[in-house]
């Protein structure tokens, strides 16, 4: 007895060192873990809640998600709190700064595209201390790619590296090359909208300070601010100063980085190299800012000042109609490069219209561009204008230019200032109005210009110009025309006055809704809860209304207010029939169907697993090539998930979702998974159908006695069905909708299909 007792308390004791359990609130076992590096040899994707003893040290945190970086001195790891959403609250509501301590953490272990993730399970209170020096461990490129895992999560410094695209902006959500001359590793601005965003990529040599993360297509690092990137050389910086028209300006005031000379000194030395901002001020002119990028050398750059004009538009609505019949109107300006120029011309009954002509195989370049023009601060505002264009088999995008740009700098084209907001790179064969959101440009002085550049005939006829505070809602008649608005005047509200129609609804997933109508088809990305409404699938709404939004290159609409009830039910939604090398960007959201569709087992980035599960890619292929089925991140969204991969061809039904550049087909159900229509030809068998397309009816004539007569739509749903006998029928279809229908003729034992088309 004595001898057990002793080992007992030897075993009590040891566990003191290790780890022990004890029930939590919920009745589930919590492990104590005293360190993240003990806690990364757990097993990761357990319901086990573990609760880290050992104070951890804030070093990144973010919106999406409720995501925060955290470390100690043996590890990192990312806490991923995002429960009801990406945006909503998490478990921890406790706000905290960079570099507080927080001990006592209670969550799970997860791992989503090979990030480490803690999942809080509760909120550990406030924090346990503040304003921690936390020392960035520094590496050079080799180590950093040899032991990535090593790093995930951790704050780290690499030396001696550069940008192989210096001076481009940088963009949210994209990817950059960085390299030390002999090893290449990926840049990834993870974190959106940070002060760097916007801003020129640094020019190189510097040391990088940022937390290594990783996604499903590989592993990437990111600096957390401007201040992460410490340039290593520095340089001699010259500016030269010039106006509008290339005058010598001698008497500016130059700041950069801080320091200002006096007029007409513009000489700065010892700039350390990378991205730094720059203001010149001169009495009567605009003051100007902008960036410089030092890298290699010393610079001598020239910046252009802008003179305040006496013309300056400031009152609005404001317009320009052309009918003082002449080019260019008075205030504005004209630039031509070429042949090619505006002119004016009467002959249409929409009154005088700025008309370019180039009817010519010599390269063309012309611009009209505005007087200077102050926008509102607190204002959305709106260019309109009507257009037109004809002769354009020789435009080319990328070297031919039919567009509206705008610069906020100098409104002479040769300055570079212009930036492209709407292209007109198609026909418009009739008078239509185009609406350009100038968000962007809120308390700004801007110029505006309709340039003309290229080769071969063209004309580009514009018309009654205005810029006005944006309406409440900007109205338009079908989703098609959401398509020809800019996602990026994320503060321009649109409604959709023509009803559309819902195909899918994965409500648990963001709220999100697929709708379409007879133009194009949209996804409703409604994570804040806006639509409270409950609709069934194939219902109708009307005044839509929301903003743009595009993610990973798909256009989505968030909704702004709750529709109402719905405008419609059970309406016959027919999938378009495609293949798969025809699933692209322009049928992006609508409902579709795939016919003969295999899963491609052998695909090299299949998964494992022989059932669907969430958040997956499965490959399939048909008799035109390859594509991909894409589940939601979501568990238990759809009825598929844990049922096993069909083995046997299939014809699947869908919508489509845009990730990037690929175009993915998405089943909403089981029911989605239809078996193989095999289509025949009534000729082969005596049998013939017309007319077909049909409209309000078809007939149908044989060899042989038909028994009956059955329409099915591509869903598979029974339509019509009608008794006969005979050798010549006829069917009303005045009932069907434009699109595709199966017709089924039962003639004693042979049971044939054919398809009919319905154009209405």
């Amino acid at each position: 007895m004595k001898k057990v007792t002793i080992i007992s308390l030897v075993l009590m004791f040891a566990g003191l060192f290790s780890y022990q359990s004890y029930a939590s609130e919920g009745g589930k076992d919590v492990v104590t873990i005293a360190t993240i590096a003990e806690l990364l040899e757990e097993e990761f994707g357990t319901e086990t809640v573990y609760e880290l003893t050992g104070e951890v040290v804030l070093t990144y945190q973010q919106d999406f998600r409720n995501q925060k970086y955290i470390q100690d001195d043996t590890g990192g790891i990312m806490i991923d709190d995002a429960p009801d959403g990406n945006f909503n609250p998490g478990v921890i509501v406790t706000e905290y700064s960079l570099y507080d301590g927080i001990t006592g953490l209670k969550g799970t272990l997860s791992i989503f595209g090979n990030m480490r993730q803690f999942v809080p399970t509760e909120d550990p209170g406030a924090a346990t201390s503040e304003d921690n020096v936390v020392v960035p461990i520094v590496i050079d490129m080799a180590e950093y790619l040899a032991n990535f895992m090593d790093y995930q999560s951790r704050l780290i410094t690499i030396t001696e590296v550069s940008f192989s695209n210096p001076g481009v902006n940088f963009a949210n959500g994209q990817v950059y090359e960085f390299t030390d001359g002999d090893n290449v590793a990926s840049f990834r601005t993870t974190f959106f909208g940070v002060d760097y965003i916007g801003t020129p990529i640094p020019a190189g040599p510097f040391n990088i300070t940022g937390l290594p993360n990783s996604r499903a297509d590989g592993d990437y690092f990111t600096a957390r601010f401007t201040a992460d990137f410490e340039a290593l050389a520095a340089y001699d910086v010259t500016f030269s100063v010039i106006d509008e028209q290339d005058n010598v300006i001698n008497d500016a005031v130059v700041t950069l980085m801080g320091q200002t000379n006096a007029a007409g000194d513009y000489f700065f030395a010892d700039v350390p190299g990378g991205t730094h901002a720059y203001t010149i001020v001169k009495a009567g002119f605009y003051t100007r800012q902008g960036t410089i990028t030092v890298s290699e050398e010393d610079l001598n750059v020239t910046i252009v000042i802008v003179e305040i004009s006496p013309d300056l538009v400031e009152a609005f609505p404001w317009g320009e109609d052309f009918e003082a019949g002449s080019v260019p109107p008075a205030t504005w300006a004209h630039f031509a490069y070429g042949a090619g120029s505006w002119n004016v011309t009467g002959d249409t009954p929409y009154g005088n219209h700025a008309a370019l002509h180039a009817r010519t195989t010599a390269q063309s370049e012309s611009w009209l561009v505005s007087p200077q023009i102050q926008l509102p601060e607190d204002q959305a505002m709106l260019l309109t204008f009507f257009q037109k264009n004809s002769f354009m088999p020789n435009y080319t995008p990328g070297e031919s230019l039919s567009g509206v740009m705008i610069s906020t700098g100098s409104g002479n084209p040769d300055h570079g200032d212009f930036q492209l907001v709407y292209e007109a790179a198609s026909p418009i064969e009739t008078y239509s109005e185009r609406i350009v959101g100038l968000g962007d440009y809120a308390g700004k002085v801007i110029y505006i210009a309709f340039a003309y550049k290229g080769a071969g005939s063209h004309n580009w006829y514009i018309d009654n110009i205005e810029i006005e505070e944006a309406p409440e809602a900007i109205e338009v008649a079908n989703i098609a025309e959401l398509y020809d608005m800019d996602p990026e005047d994320g503060d321009l509200v649109y409604r959709i006055t023509g009803e559309v129609f819902i195909t899918h609804q994965q409500l648990p997933y963001r709220n999100q809704i697929y709708i379409q109508d007879n133009t194009a088809a949209i996804l409703i990305d409604d994570n804040a809860g806006i639509i409270t409404t409950a609709y069934s699938n194939y219902d109708g709404i009307v005044n839509l209304t929301g903003t743009l939004y595009a993610f990973q290159n798909m256009l989505q609409i968030i909704p702004t207010e709750d529709p109402g009830p719905a405008s419609s039910n059970d309406n016959v939604i027919d999938p378009m029939e495609v293949t798969l090398s025809h699933l692209t960007e322009d049928i992006v959201g609508k409902l579709v169907i795939v016919r003969h569709v295999t899963f491609d087992f052998d695909h090299e980035e299949f998964p494992d697993s022989e059932i669907f599960t969430h958040n997956q890619s499965y490959y399939i292929l048909d008799a035109t090539g390859e594509g991909v089925i894409r589940t939601p991140n979501s568990p238990d969204l759809l009825d598929y998930f844990g049922t096993e991969i069909p083995t046997t061809p299939k014809d699947i039904v869908g919508v489509l979702h845009q990730r990037f550049d690929v175009t993915r087909l998405q089943p909403r159900s089981l029911a989605d998974f239809l078996e193989p229509t095999s289509v025949q030809e009534f000729e082969a068998a005596g049998f013939s159908v017309y007319p077909n397309p049909a409209r309000n009816h078809v007939t149908i004539t044989g060899e042989s006695t038909m028994d009956q007569i059955r329409i099915y739509n591509l869903n598979g749903q029974l339509l019509q069905s009608k008794q006969v006998n005979g050798q010549h029928v006829s069917i009303e279809t005045e009932s069907l909708k434009t699109g595709i229908y199966i017709v089924q003729i039962v003639s004693g034992v042979q049971v044939l299909n054919y398809k009919l088309q319905i154009q209405k």
